[in-house]
């Protein structure tokens, strides 16, 4: 039996997706602070994990060492997720929010590496998101350990590859799960960047309208290790299929000059011709497709 290892699965896309490759086989180590919450499949095997602690990450790993071998598959999905102009978010914030998107992950990693260098085998799956493809006003430092975490991503896919290990970024757009529940805009009452922080808002509210449910994120993950033809980025739903082909058309001058464009109905207008479609008006661009 294949092992994964999956981190932040106590509700949304984490959990989905150990429960899909657990029904698709394999024994998942589905990794929690509160591990009983996600053993709802009996190859699922809740793990205590905070993959903010170096010491949380060892046991945890030797906890799979002595149950199950050696790790497969590796899925970073833990993350948190605020907003908030560079001028207000406090440093203590910024550096929470990298110490969980960013230095999590590289955690992770660097604790089954050595393992699948050795076997020459396995598969590392990181989630970013579309911000960690571009950027909005008021989004800037979840999309900055989004980036980072792309980053890394990359320059392992090219070191490993000599040893059959094989990378994958994942970059869902707007998913319909628990984390808007928790959502943070750290911004004073009255402050001066309401043009960015409304069309955020905006873009999050339209995409949220029967949007994209997390399961789809469960098969893409799964798909991306078991493809026949392997990429290293995936745009998983439809608002961020369409981002980031729009994204990829413009330069980075283009894209912030269109972002900060101050009429909004010549905004809204150009919003329409950069993405081809409305994505900041409900229903959700998923909602329109299935229809």
């Amino acid at each position: 039996m294949r092992i994964a290892l999956i981190t932040g699965t106590s509700t949304g896309i984490g959990l989905e997706t150990a429960l899909h490759f657990a029904r698709q086989g394999y024994r998942v180590f589905a990794g929690a602070r509160n591990p009983a919450a996600v053993e709802k499949h009996p190859n699922i095997v809740g793990l205590k994990l905070d993959v903010d602690q170096d010491e949380s990450v060892r046991a945890a790993l030797e906890i799979v060492r002595q149950e199950a071998g050696a790790v497969d598959v590796l899925v970073n999905n833990a993350g948190v997720g605020f907003a908030g102009a560079v001028e207000y978010v406090p440093l203590e914030k910024i550096r929470a929010v990298f110490e969980t998107n960013f230095y999590g992950a590289v955690r992770m990693m660097k604790a089954v590496l050595p393992s699948m260098r050795e076997r020459c085998s396995g598969t590392i799956i990181n989630v970013t998101s579309v911000m960690g493809h571009l950027t909005l006003g008021c989004h800037a430092f979840y999309a900055a350990t989004k980036f980072a975490l792309a980053a890394v991503s990359e320059s392992l896919a090219i070191e490993v590859k000599p040893f059959n290990v094989r990378v994958a970024i994942i970059e869902p757009g707007v998913i319909l799960t628990p984390i808007w529940n928790k959502a943070e805009a750290l911004m004073p009452e009255g402050h001066p960047y309401g043009l960015a922080m409304g069309r955020l808002w905006r873009l999050f509210e339209a995409q949220l309208a029967d949007g994209t449910m997390p399961d789809v994120v469960a098969r893409a993950i799964y798909e991306a290790v078991h493809t026949d033809e392997p990429q290293l980025r995936y745009a998983v739903g439809a608002d961020a299929e369409v981002m980031v082909a729009a994204r990829d058309r413009l330069s980075a001058a283009e894209w912030a000059r269109w972002q900060s464009e101050p009429d909004e109905e010549v905004f809204l207008a150009q919003a329409k011709e950069v993405f081809g479609v409305d994505l900041y008006n409900a229903p959700s661009l998923n909602a329109r497709r299935k229809g």
